[in-house]
């Protein structure tokens, strides 16, 4: 657990280099694929929640599609947080939200809160305990029938993981310096696992100049749930 935690302290590191930027004449775009798939999900929603936001470049991407959309973004990491408050303010983003928190954070939320959930590299960045308690916690706050869009990276090979230099820390986990980086599994893990949580509307792979790999995104409708 300690480990795990300190990856909240990496991340505030690094998004203290980031100083807030107005968004009001800038186009965000991360991969032609990715794009597509986030304004799919974005004409299936209206009141969203983006968990594990960073500094909240997908939901801003998001609102760019949907201008009168609603969004929260929930961090643990308060410089990304405090990042994507200053750029909602300078942006004009008024009906965006974002508050410093982890999965504990979630019980603040009412029962079908939001109808879409967006996790970009958050459930395969997590120990397996964490990840599911986490995953019941969102299916409490997202209504019948809402959207999930779930992006994970890509799973490597034995020599891209020794490119990587990273270390194992136990059963397909990975990191660098005690910190957990990876969760390794294969496509066919994560199809199981969303079964459960409702009907797979879309999955696509895509790659990114700077990494090896194919990244995958799952575009979920939800059902009744089954992860208790």
């Amino acid at each position: 657990m300690k480990n795990y935690d300190c990856g909240k302290d990496m991340w505030n590191d690094i998004y203290a280099e980031s100083k807030p930027v107005d968004l009001r004449h800038t186009r965000l775009s991360v991969e032609p694929l990715f794009d597509t798939c986030l304004m799919m999900f974005a004409e299936k929603t209206d009141c969203v929640l983006d968990f594990g936001c960073g500094t909240g470049d997908i939901l801003f991407q998001y609102a760019q599609y949907k201008r009168n959309s609603k969004g929260v973004g929930v961090d643990s990491a308060g410089k990304g947080i405090a990042f994507a408050k200053a750029t909602a303010r300078m942006s004009g983003y008024r009906n965006l939200h974002f508050f410093e928190g982890d999965e504990c954070f979630l019980d603040t939320f009412e029962p079908g809160r939001f109808d879409g959930i967006i996790l970009s590299n958050v459930l395969d960045v997590m120990p397996e305990s964490i990840g599911y308690d986490t995953a019941l916690k969102l299916d409490r706050v997202l209504k019948d029938g809402g959207y999930w869009f779930i992006k994970l990276n890509p799973f490597y090979s034995a020599e891209e993981l020794d490119e990587m230099a990273y270390e194992e820390m136990g059963p397909h986990m990975y990191g660098e310096n005690g910190i957990l980086r990876l969760k390794q599994e294969p496509t066919p893990y994560w199809m199981e696992i969303f079964d459960k949580i409702g009907q797979i509307e879309r999955y696509v792979e895509f790659p990114y100049e700077w990494q090896p790999g194919m990244n995958r995104i799952f575009m979920i409708k939800k059902c009744r749930s089954s992860l208790n």
